[in-house]
């Protein structure tokens, strides 16, 4: 895949997890977006999704939504529509009606962690994500783009599908590599069906003015700030 170069936009993503965030802080850091978990799995709802949305927006950050995928607990195709509405709900929540978000939202998939561990087949576990993705991208007119880390993707046999292939292949991709973990290349490789990120998410250590301790930092490549409709 490809590096970075003087065109990457620079961006966070943070939760709950990251406490009250000074937005207007990190927009002076040269944060240029933000991606904020919204939801996970059937009905959980990322209690700081609101307020991180009116803060972004108001400080002029370009942001995004994410939803955290439970296909290790949630195994059916029916739990997957479910996961896609709850999404579709939380956003409708924080952006407005009809908004969802001024960059790709986003379906983060990465557990479980170890093939082992999954009630899924790998095939299984595609067809999981595509069911949600079509639902969601139908009833939003929005595309959807992938998260997921290049161990996961390895873990999961690839994500070689029997034919026609990865179902998920045509999706925008954000993928987890961090370079400073011994024995990862600099930027990410080839992996699955992709040959290029729209976003890499490079650290989960990073440190960004407006917020108390570590927070995940990104490289973005600048068709993110298209607004990709259908």
């Amino acid at each position: 895949m490809q590096g970075v170069n003087a065109k990457s936009l620079h961006g966070i993503d943070v939760s709950r997890w990251q406490g009250i965030i000074d937005w207007q802080s990190v927009k002076k850091d040269n944060i240029q977006f933000a991606y904020i978990k919204a939801s996970e799995g059937r009905t959980v709802v990322d209690p700081r999704f609101v307020s991180n949305i009116l803060g972004a927006r108001a400080a002029g950050v370009s942001v995004g939504a994410y939803h955290f995928a439970r296909p290790d607990i949630n195994t059916r195709a029916a739990d997957a529509l479910e996961e896609a509405r709850n999404f579709i709900d939380t956003m409708q929540k924080g952006f407005g009606s009809r908004d969802f978000g001024d960059i790709y939202p986003v379906l983060d998939l990465e557990v479980p962690a170890a093939k082992k561990e999954s009630a899924l087949t790998t095939t299984e576990l595609l067809s999981w994500a595509d069911t949600f993705r079509t639902y969601f991208q139908r009833k939003t007119r929005r595309c959807l783009m992938l998260y997921t880390g290049s161990y996961f993707i390895k873990e999961h046999s690839n994500f070689n599908h029997p034919t026609p292939g990865n179902p998920l292949a045509d999706m925008p991709l954000w993928i987890a590599m961090y370079p400073l973990v011994k024995g990862n290349p600099g930027f990410p490789q080839d992996i699955g069906s992709w040959t290029r990120w729209t976003v890499w998410q490079y650290s989960n250590l990073g440190k960004v003015s407006g917020i108390s301790g570590n927070v995940d930092l990104n490289w973005a490549a600048p068709e993110l700030l298209d607004l990709a409709r259908f």
